[in-house]
C-alpha cells in the first residue's frame, strides 16, 4: 500500500502553481514593481517593493470558487517612505501612478479597502491572476524596523493599519526550519521536468520548495475553499498558517495535520468546559475572548472580528472538525477526494472511506466504535446512505446483551434516525426517556439523551467534557452535530 504522506504530497502537487505558471506570475509582479518604483509620489521619495502572502510563503493555492478553481491571488507591497502622508494621500499616490500605465490603467478594478488590484484575465489556457498592491509606508522608529502602516478605507475615511509582513515572513521561515532538507532535491527534480524554463538546478526559485508545513497548509487551505464554496465565514488563511507553523515539528504531513487538529480540538474543549486554556501567545482564551497573536505584533490579534461577529469563530471551529472527519475519512480509504480537494485529475483504486467502513463494520460488528460514529458523520455530509448506516445501527441493537452497551446502541440508532431526519415516535422517545432516568448520573447519557429530545443545554454539555466519560473528544461526536445552540463557554 502507498504511504499516506505519499498520497497526500502527489495530490497536493496537483493543486500547487505549476513553474511555467509561477514564472508568468512573477514577470508580471516585477514589471508592475518596477514601473512603482520608477514612480514620483507627493507621499515619499523612498518606494521598495515585495511580496506579500502566500506567495512569498509558499503556500499559494489557486482559490476555488463557484464549483471551480479562481485566478491566483498574489499580493504586493508598496512602501514608499521619505515624507508623512495621510493615508489617503498615500493611497491615492499609488492608485495614480498604476493610472498612469495605459495597460496597468485598463486592468485597475475598482479600488478596494486596502489594496489597488490588477485583473489579468486568463489566456492560452494558463489561469489568471489578481495582483494587490498595497500602498504602505514604515512605522518602525527610525524607519530601521520590519512594522509597516497601510491603508485602510472605510465607509466615510482613510486610516492607518499597522502590519508586518517582513517581520512575519521571517518567523514563518524560521519555524519552517527543515526548507534546507527539502531543497536541492526538489529543485532538481522541478528542472528535470522543466529543463526548458531553467537552464541549472540552481536557477530554479526557492519560492517552489515545499516542505511538509507549506503542503500542509496548502492542502487545509484547499479544503476550506471547497467547504465553504458559496458560504460566508470562511477562516482567514493567517490563522490557519499562524497555529499550523507554530505546532509544527518538522515532521511529515500526516503529522502536521493531525498536530494542528489536535491543538485547535483541545483549545475549543478546555473553553467549552468552563476553563480558560493555560496561556500559550498562539490561541488564547480570556475575558470571554479569542486571541490569537501576530507573532511578530503582538497588539495584532488575527481573530480580532470574533468578538463583534461570533459566527465566525463558530464557522472556524465546525471547519476545523469537519477537516478532521473528512481526515480520518482519507486516513481510511487512502483516497484524497475524501479531503475535497476537488483536483482535477486526483483518482483512486481504492474504496471510499464509507464504503471501507461498511465493509469492515459489517465484519467485526460496532458497539459504539470510532468507525460508526464516523460512518454517521459520512451520512450526515451526504457521503453514504443512511440505509446502510440505520441497518447496521439496528443490528446493533440486537446483537448487544450488556445493559450498558445496550443502552448505548440504541442511543446510536436513535442518533441516526435524528440526524436522518425521520423524527422519533412516542414509543421511541419514552424509551430514551427510561434510558435517562437510569443512567441520569453519568453526565454523558444526560447530555445525548436530551440531544435526542431536543433538550440539551450547554451545561450539560460541560458536563460532560468535565466528566471525561469514556472519551476525551466528545465534541466530534455525531450526535452533538443536533445541538442547536452555540457551542461557546459555558457559564460556571
Amino acid at each position: 500500500m502507498i504511504e499516506l504522506n505519499t498520497i497526500l504530497e502527489d495530490a497536493i502537487s496537483r493543486l500547487d502553481i505549476s513553474p511555467t505558471d509561477f514564472e508568468l506570475a512573477r514577470l508580471r509582479y516585477k514589471s508592475v514593481g518596477k514601473w512603482l518604483e520608477n514612480g514620483d509620489y507627493s507621499s515619499g521619495d523612498s518606494v521598495g517593493i515585495y511580496l506579500q502572502g502566500s506567495f512569498r510563503l509558499g503556500t499559494v493555492i489557486r482559490p476555488y470558487r463557484n464549483k471551480t478553481d479562481a485566478d491566483y491571488d498574489i499580493d504586493q507591497v508598496c512602501e514608499i517612505n521619505g515624507e508623512d502622508p495621510s493615508a489617503v494621500e498615500l493611497k491615492t499616490d499609488v492608485g495614480n501612478r498604476l493610472k498612469e500605465h495605459s495597460d496597468y490603467s485598463r486592468m485597475l478594478d475598482k479600488e478596494g479597502k486596502r489594496c489597488w488590484t490588477l485583473i489579468y484575465a486568463a489566456d492560452s489556457n494558463r489561469p489568471g491572476f489578481h495582483l494587490d498592491v498595497l500602498p504602505a509606508r514604515n512605522s518602525s522608529i527610525l524607519g530601521l524596523g520590519n512594522k509597516i502602516k497601510i491603508t485602510n478605507r472605510g465607509d466615510s475615511n482613510y486610516v492607518w493599519r499597522e502590519s508586518n509582513p517582513r517581520g512575519y515572513y521571517e518567523w514563518f521561515k524560521d519555524r519552517n526550519d527543515s526548507l534546507d532538507d527539502f531543497a536541492y532535491s526538489q529543485r532538481k527534480e522541478i528542472f528535470q521536468k522543466n529543463a526548458s524554463l531553467y537552464a541549472s538546478v540552481e536557477e530554479v526559485p526557492k519560492e517552489l520548495v515545499r516542505t511538509p508545513l507549506q503542503r500542509a497548509i496548502q492542502l487545509m487551505k484547499r479544503h476550506r475553499d471547497v467547504s465553504f464554496d458559496g458560504k460566508k465565514g470562511s477562516p482567514i488563511s493567517i490563522i490557519i498558517t499562524t497555529i499550523c507553523a507554530h505546532r509544527y515539528r518538522g515532521r511529515d504531513i500526516d503529522d502536521t495535520i493531525q498536530r494542528f487538529l489536535k491543538y485547535v480540538k483541545d483549545r475549543l474543549e478546555a473553553v467549552v468546559s468552563g476553563e480558560d486554556p493555560e496561556e500559550d501567545g498562539i490561541m488564547d482564551y480570556t475575558n470571554g475572548k479569542w486571541n490569537i497573536p501576530n507573532p511578530t505584533n503582538e497588539n495584532e490579534n488575527f481573530a480580532d472580528r470574533w468578538e463583534a461577529d461570533p459566527d465566525r469563530a463558530k464557522a472556524f471551529f465546525a471547519w476545523v472538525y469537519q477537516l478532521g472527519r473528512d481526515y480520518h475519512g482519507f486516513s481510511k480509504s487512502s483516497n484524497p477526494i475524501e479531503l475535497r480537494t476537488a483536483a482535477r485529475g486526483l483518482s483512486s483504486e481504492a474504496p471510499t472511506a464509507s464504503k471501507a467502513l461498511i465493509i469492515g463494520l459489517e465484519q467485526k460488528g460496532i458497539s459504539s466504535s470510532d468507525d460508526f460514529l464516523a460512518l454517521i458523520h459520512s451520512a450526515i455530509d451526504l457521503k453514504t446512505s443512511w440505509e446502510d448506516v440505520t441497518k447496521i445501527a439496528w443490528q446493533n441493537v440486537q446483537q448487544e446483551s450488556g445493559a450498558s452497551e445496550k443502552d448505548i446502541a440504541y442511543i446510536n440508532y436513535y442518533q441516526a434516525l435524528r440526524h436522518k431526519g425521520d423524527g422519533l415516535n412516542a414509543e421511541q422517545t419514552e424509551h430514551i426517556k427510561r434510558i435517562l432516568d437510569r443512567r441520569g448520573s453519568t453526565p454523558a447519557f444526560v447530555l445525548c439523551c436530551n440531544l435526542l429530545l431536543g433538550s440539551a443545554s450547554q451545561n450539560m454539555l460541560k458536563e460532560s467534557l468535565r466528566s471525561g466519560w469514556d472519551s476525551n473528544d466528545i465534541l466530534s461526536w455525531p450526535i452533538i452535530r443536533l445541538y442547536k445552540g452555540r457551542i461557546q463557554r459555558s457559564s460556571a
